[in-house]
């Protein structure tokens, strides 16, 4: 009988209409490891699914409980929900978390707002604690996150001398599992008639620490120079810690006259259209500011760079310029400016030639170290139960 795996994929819907990046990771983490064990993915009123491969689906959130009781290892991604992870540490299986500490959440506009932000933020703290203490494992998506989440784990009291003498690299606790993609993917991206949207795409969400009015700008610079690039932000539908960001954008794109040339995309993009746009781009542009968020965890778009064969144009303030240095990916901005964006938007498209998927970031191929892993761990819990 194989082991059953149960991904709460729950705050983040793999659906087709909506999918963020962290969905399609899991999606495709589901997808893969169903070749080896019986996969379960709890994504509650999900109507149109992404591909799962051989993985189930559940969409019914009251099954939380009775999946539980059926699972042999549970997967959380980013911080937990607080109830669905009492629920499991009280279930008793294998707990593994892809997680990061939540800086990022300090930010949000949403929380930001409240008449408290110092108190909830302290909450979403106290629940990731709670999570590093509740996980028997852990799996990371690059360098930097392997080390801070070692260094969460020695603050909190989770790492002794019997872990470091048993093994140096502390494998046993931590699997690095780097941003990739599923076979299924590759094979659609294969077989997907592009469908130019833009020459250049950002890939990311508005968020606060990203400055996208940099590529607007970058634009119109190009513009003035007589060279018509042409931008569209893919995530500009509404929503609570992005809506003022977004109209600022527009606005803009207004005072720099290039409404013919950037779009913001307000409308949820499904995964087929997402799969024909980036098919069919030239470069991808995801800048972002000086901040400890951009410091210690390597943006999920890298998966784009290295699934559609595109260059990627990125800040070079943390780990994911270190990510597109290291692998050849694309253009690393170390002075981001409109400037200098303008400058690497004519370079990168001039010298743009068809690309092909990176085989090495096949999570089929990239998982070697992650499967035996987890059979070692089950078969311990097996031997204390």
């Amino acid at each position: 009988m194989r082991r059953r795996l149960l991904f709460d994929a729950g705050d983040y819907p793999v659906s087709q209409q909506a999918a963020s990046g962290l969905a399609v990771r899991i999606a495709e983490l589901a997808e893969t490891l169903a070749d080896e064990f019986a996969v379960t993915v709890y994504s509650p009123d999900v109507p149109d699914p992404m591909h799962l491969g051989g993985a189930r689906l559940e969409r019914r959130a009251d099954r939380w409980g009775d999946l539980l009781a059926d699972t042999d290892a549970v997967f959380f991604f980013d911080v937990a929900d607080p109830d669905r992870l009492a629920q499991a540490v009280a279930a008793g299986p294998l707990i593994v978390s892809e997680t990061a500490p939540p800086i990022e959440h300090g930010s949000y506009p949403s929380l930001l707002r409240q008449d408290a932000p110092e108190e909830r933020y302290r909450e979403i703290l106290e629940a990731y604690q709670r999570q590093l203490r509740a996980s028997h494992h852990f799996i990371c998506r690059s360098r930097v996150e392997r080390a801070t989440i070692l260094a969460s784990l020695v603050t909190l009291g989770r790492i002794g001398v019997r872990d470091l003498a048993g093994s140096a690299t502390l494998d046993h606790l931590v699997t690095s599992v780097p941003i990739g993609f599923s076979r299924h993917s590759r094979l659609v991206v294969e077989r997907t008639t592009p469908a130019p949207l833009a020459d250049v795409l950002w890939t990311g969400g508005v968020w606060s620490f990203y400055d996208p009015h940099l590529l607007v700008d970058a634009v119109a610079i190009c513009a003035r120079r007589g060279l018509r690039i042409s931008a569209a932000f893919l995530y500009g539908q509404p929503h609570p810690d992005t809506r003022e960001i977004v109209e600022a954008l527009e606005k803009r794109i207004a005072d720099r006259a290039v409404g013919d040339l950037v779009t913001v995309v307000r409308q949820p993009v499904t995964h087929q259209a997402r799969d024909a746009y980036l098919t069919g781009a030239r470069a991808f542009v995801c800048v972002a500011r000086p901040g400890v968020e951009n410091d210690t965890c390597v943006r999920l778009r890298i998966r784009d760079s290295r699934l559609y064969g595109v260059p990627l144009i990125v800040d070079g303030f943390g780990a994911t310029a270190d990510e597109v240095r290291r692998h050849g990916l694309g253009r690393v901005l170390d002075e981001p400016s409109a400037e200098t964006l303008a400058e690497a938007l004519a370079e990168t498209i001039a010298a743009r030639t068809p690309g092909g998927a990176e085989d090495a970031f096949e999570y089929r191929d990239d998982l070697w170290g992650l499967v035996p892993r987890l059979h070692d761990l089950l078969g311990r819990v097996d031997d204390q139960r």
